[in-house]
């Protein structure tokens, strides 16, 4: 193999590694914030509404109360 090609495939591997480095840390934290959004909701006696997508990577929360 050439040193070139041997360059793409190394760039292309850490391009991919970076990448999905990203996507689940933004999923991690996504799924703390919702956890400690839920939790502090159940403290005001409401109930959690959570609608998410693959991974996380985005949702909508709403705290709904109970009267």
């Amino acid at each position: 193999m050439k040193i070139r090609t041997k360059i793409f495939i190394a760039i292309g591997v850490l391009s991919f590694v970076t990448v999905a480095f990203l996507i689940s840390t933004q999923s991690y934290f996504n799924n703390k914030e919702i956890s400690l959004a839920s939790d502090r909701c159940y403290e005001i006696g409401g109930m959690p509404k959570v609608e998410s997508d693959f991974l996380n990577l985005n949702y909508s929360f709403s705290c709904q109360e109970n009267n």
